[in-house]
C-alpha cells in the first residue's frame, strides 16, 4: 500500500463531466457474486459513458480530506454495511464528482436472485429491486445498466443495451471477483500471482485486462482503456510520486473530478506545491473538492471556521460531512449542529449525523434534543447498543425512568459488554429501591470492566443529592466505594443503607458483614519475597541493563488474609545508588475478586538512552489500601551501548517476513542482534528480484541512483543496523511491520538516521 497517506475514510459532493458513473462493488454475503455483476454492470456502460469508475476502483478512489494529523475519507463513518445503502451511493457520487454512483447486495430467495441497487444522481436518490433466474445472474447486470443508463442519461437506447456476458462463478469469474477486490485494496501487486495460479483456460478477458493494467502502470505506459483502474493501482501501489500524479491527471482529463484531489493531497505531500495550488484550483470546480481544499488550508492554519461555513453545507452531503467533522477542529459547536443537521435532512437514512447531534446535545446539557437525535439513530440502527445505551441516559436526565430502564436494557440485551448499559440499569432500578433488580446490573458492569467508572460512581452520588433517604443508592454506593479500595467510605455508606430500613435478602446480610469487615484493620499485604523480576519482551534478564531498555518489572502480590484489594496503586523508580530519582512511573493495577495472589506485569520503565554505565536500583511501592504501602528493591547494573533490537522487541515492534506471517525475531533475540541482523540482510536478499519489479530508483541518501534490486543486493549489515536504530528512535508501540517493505521505504525516504526528522 502506498504509505504517504494516512487515509482512514469519508465520502459526497456533485456533477461533473456529463455520462460519468461510478459502479461500487455488490454486496453478497457468502459469494462474490455481488462483485462480478458489478463489473458486468459498468461493462456495459463503458461505451456511452464519458467515464465509468467501475468496482475495483469506486470505493479506493474516494479522496481523503485533511484531517487532525492525517487524511479522513467519508467512507470510514459509514459503519458495517454502510457502502451498500442509499446514503453510501449518495456520499459515492459526492465525493467521486461523477453524475451517478450505485450501491448495492445481491441475494437469493425462493424466485431466484435479487439485486437492491442504490441510485443517487443529482438530488435524486432511489433503492429499486431487479431479479432475476438463479441461473442467470448476467441478468442483474443487465437491467443495473439500464437503469444507470437511465439516471445518467446517456446517448443509449436503454431498452437495447447489450446483455452482459454470462456469469459462471465456479470458472473465471471467481478470479475475477478476487482480482477486483486485489485491486480495490490497494494490492494490484499480487495479480500476476493470482493469474498464475489460474492457468491459460482460467483467466477471462476482464481478469486479463486488471493484470494488464497493473503492468501499464508499474512500466509506466499509458493505460487509456481504464483510466480510473489505473489511478487507483498508482494512488495504492506506486512509490513514485510522479507517476502517480501522471495517472491521476489522466483520470481527471477522463472527467473524474476527484483525481484533482488525490493529486493535490499527493502533490502537497511531497513537497510539490506547484502541482498541489494547481490541483487544488481544479479540485474546487466541484463541491467537495472545494471542501477539501478548505480542510487542507486549515490543516496548515491559513483557513478557520468561516471558511469552513462558506461551504455548501445545505446543497451537498459530502461537504456537510466534512465540515460537520472539521467542525471540531475549530471549537465551532453551532458549526457542527448546522452540517449534521444538514446531513441528516439530506441522507435521512444516515445514522452518524444523528449520533454527533446527540454527543453535541449531551455536551450542552440538553438531554432533550440528544434523545430527540438518538430515537432517530436507534430507528435507523436497531442493533446499535451505544445509540440504545445514550438513549437511555438520555431518557434517565429526563425523568423517563420507565423508558430509559428499557433502552439500556436493550443496549445489554444487543451487547452483554456493555458496561456503561448496565451501570445506566443498575442506578434507575436502585433510584427506586429496586436493589434485588440492580445489583446483578452493577455486577456485570464490574465484572466486564474491574475498574469502577468514575461517571458511573458521580451518578450514584448525584442521585443520592435528590433522593438522600433511598437505602439501595447508599448499598449501591458502598459497592462502589469497595471496589474502588476506599474501605472506610464504603463501610460508612453501607452502615448509611443498613440505617435507612430493610434492603432485602441476601442484602441485609452482607452490608452488615462488609460494614463490619472494612471497620477492620486491612489484611496484610506483601510483595513475595521482596523481589521483582526484570523483563524484556516478555523474556526475564538475568545480565546487565543496556541504556534505552524498555523493562516490564514483575513481582507477586499476596495476601494471608482473605482476598487481596480490588486494585492497586503501583509507583516504579530507577534510582541512582545515592537515592536520586532518574525515571519513575505510575500505574494502576485492577486485581481479580478474591484473589490471594497476583503476578504484576503491569509496571513498565525505559532506562535512559543516555544513561552511563554503573550499579542502579530499581524500586517499587504498591499502595494497596488507603493507608498500606509495601515496597520491594532491586539493584542493577547497566553497561554497554543502546540496542535498537533490544529496544524494539521490548515495545513490541515485530519485524515480519515478506509474506508477513513469519516473524523474523522474538524475545529470545534479545542479546543476538548480530544473528539477527544477518537474518534481516538474507530477507534483503530473497527479496532482489521482487524489489526490482515494483520499486523505483531511488531518489536521494546513500543509496541514490540505485534501483529497487541493486538497494537490496548491495545493503549491509551496517545499513540495516542503521536502519534499525532509526525505527528504534521512532518509538512506535506494538506493531508488525514487513521488513522488506518497512526497509525499502527508508531507503526511499533518503535513508534518515536515528535523530533525524
Amino acid at each position: 500500500m502506498r504509505p504517504i497517506l494516512t487515509v482512514l475514510a469519508f465520502a459526497v459532493a456533485s456533477l461533473a463531466a456529463a455520462g460519468t458513473v461510478a459502479v461500487a462493488p455488490f454486496q453478497d454475503a457468502g459469494s462474490q457474486l455481488g462483485v462480478v455483476v458489478a463489473d458486468r454492470t459498468a461493462q456495459l456502460l463503458e461505451a456511452d459513458a464519458d467515464l465509468v469508475v467501475g468496482p475495483a476502483a469506486a470505493d479506493a478512489l474516494v479522496p481523503p480530506f485533511a484531517f487532525q494529523d492525517g487524511f479522513l475519507t467519508p467512507a470510514a463513518l459509514l459503519g458495517d454495511g454502510g457502502r451498500t445503502t442509499p446514503h453510501g451511493a449518495a456520499l459515492l457520487r459526492a465525493a467521486l464528482g461523477v453524475d451517478v454512483a450505485a450501491t448495492g447486495t445481491v441475494r437469493r430467495d425462493a424466485d431466484g436472485l435479487v439485486l437492491e441497487v442504490h441510485v443517487a444522481s443529482d438530488g435524486e436518490r432511489d433503492t429499486v429491486l431487479l431479479h432475476a433466474p438463479a441461473d442467470a445472474p448476467a441478468l442483474l447486470a443487465t437491467r443495473a445498466a439500464r437503469l444507470l443508463a437511465r439516471s445518467a442519461d446517456l446517448p443509449v437506447d436503454a431498452r437495447a443495451l447489450t446483455p452482459a456476458a454470462a456469469i459462471a462463478m465456479d470458472g473465471p469469474d471467481a478470479a475475477l471477483a478476487e482480482g477486483v477486490r486485489l485491486v480495490g485494496a490497494g494490492l494490484a501487486g499480487e495479480l500476476a500471482g493470482l493469474v498464475e495460479r489460474q492457468g491459460e483456460d482460467g483467466v477471462g478477458p476482464r481478469l486479463a485486462a486488471l493484470a494488464a493494467a497493473n503492468d501499464a502502470v508499474r512500466n509506466g505506459v499509458p493505460w487509456p482503456r481504464d483510466p480510473a483502474v489505473a489511478a487507483t493501482i498508482a494512488v495504492t501501489a506506486l512509490q513514485d510520486d510522479a507517476r502517480t500524479l501522471a495517472y491521476l491527471e489522466a483520470a481527471a482529463d477522463a472527467g473524474l473530478p476527484a483525481a484533482h484531489v488525490w493529486r493535490a493531497a499527493i502533490a502537497e505531500e511531497g513537497g510539490d506545491l506547484a502541482v498541489a495550488d494547481d490541483a487544488w484550483a481544479a479540485a474546487e470546480a466541484y463541491p467537495y473538492g472545494a471542501a477539501a481544499a478548505v480542510a487542507q488550508r486549515l490543516s496548515e492554519d491559513a483557513a478557520d471556521a468561516t471558511d469552513l461555513a462558506a461551504l455548501a453545507i445545505d446543497d451537498d452531503p459530502a461537504v456537510a460531512l466534512l465540515v460537520g467533522v472539521s467542525g471540531d477542529a475549530v471549537r465551532d459547536d453551532a458549526l457542527q449542529r448546522r452540517a449534521f443537521t444538514a446531513l441528516g435532512a439530506q441522507l435521512p437514512t444516515f445514522a452518524f449525523p444523528f449520533e454527533r447531534l446527540s454527543f453535541l446535545a449531551f455536551d450542552r446539557d440538553d438531554a432533550a434534543a440528544a434523545a430527540a437525535a438518538l430515537e432517530v439513530a436507534v430507528d435507523l440502527d436497531p442493533e446499535s447498543s451505544l445509540y440504545w445505551t445514550n438513549l437511555g441516559w438520555a431518557r434517565y436526565l429526563l425523568g423517563r425512568y420507565d423508558a430509559s430502564e428499557a433502552a439500556s436494557e436493550r443496549a445489554t440485551q444487543i451487547d452483554p459488554d456493555a458496561f456503561i448499559a448496565n451501570y445506566n440499569l443498575g442506578l434507575v432500578r436502585a433510584r427506586f429501591g429496586r436493589l434485588a433488580d440492580a445489583m446483578p446490573a452493577y455486577e456485570a458492569a464490574l465484572t466486564r470492566d474491574p475498574e469502577v467508572d468514575d461517571e458511573a460512581l458521580a451518578d450514584v452520588e448525584n442521585a443520592l443529592e435528590a433522593v438522600p433517604e433511598e437505602g439501595a443508592l447508599w448499598y449501591v454506593l458502598g459497592r462502589l466505594y469497595e471496589a474502588e479500595g476506599r474501605r472506610s467510605e464504603a463501610a460508612d455508606a453501607y452502615a448509611r443503607a443498613l440505617t435507612l430500613g430493610e434492603l432485602g435478602a441476601p442484602y441485609d446480610a452482607r452490608a452488615e458483614d462488609r460494614r463490619t469487615a472494612l471497620s477492620a484493620p486491612p489484611p496484610p499485604v506483601e510483595i513475595s519475597g521482596e523481589r521483582i523480576d526484570v523483563a524484556l519482551g516478555g523474556r526475564l534478564l538475568d545480565g546487565p541493563l543496556r541504556p534505552g531498555d524498555p523493562l516490564t518489572l514483575e513481582f507477586e502480590l499476596y495476601t494471608p488474609g482473605d482476598a487481596l484489594p480490588a486494585r492497586a496503586d503501583v509507583h516504579a523508580t530507577l534510582e541512582g545508588e545515592d537515592g536520586d530519582v532518574l525515571v519513575e512511573r505510575d500505574v494502576t493495577v485492577e486485581i481479580p475478586e478474591n484473589a490471594i495472589g497476583y503476578v504484576v506485569q503491569e509496571a513498565a520503565l525505559d532506562v535512559p538512552r543516555d544513561l552511563t554505565a554503573g550499579r542502579y536500583v530499581l524500586a517499587v511501592e504498591v499502595r494497596a489500601y488507603e493507608d498500606l504501602t509495601v515496597t520491594a528493591r532491586r539493584a542493577v547494573e547497566v553497561m554497554g551501548a543502546p540496542s535498537p533490537l533490544r529496544q524494539l522487541i521490548g515495545r513490541g515492534v515485530i519485524l515480519t517476513s515478506l509474506a508477513g506471517e513469519r516473524p523474523l525475531y522474538d524475545a529470545d533475540d534479545v542479546d543476538a542482534e548480530a544473528a539477527v541482523v544477518d537474518r534481516l540482510v538474507a530477507a534483503l536478499r530473497g527479496a532482489v528480484t521482487a524489489a526490482e519489479e515494483t520499486l523505483p530508483v531511488v531518489e536521494s541518501g546513500p543509496f541514490e541512483g540505485l534501483s529497487g534490486g541493486a538497494l537490496f543486493e548491495a545493503s549491509d549489515a551496517g545499513d540495516v543496523r542503521t536502519f534499525l536504530a532509526w525505527l528504534a528512535d521512532a518509538e512506535a508501540d506494538d506493531v508488525r511491520l514487513t521488513f522488506v517493505d518497512a526497509y525499502a521505504q527508508w531507503a526511499l525516504d533518503g535513508a534518515p538516521e536515528a535523530g533525524t526528522d
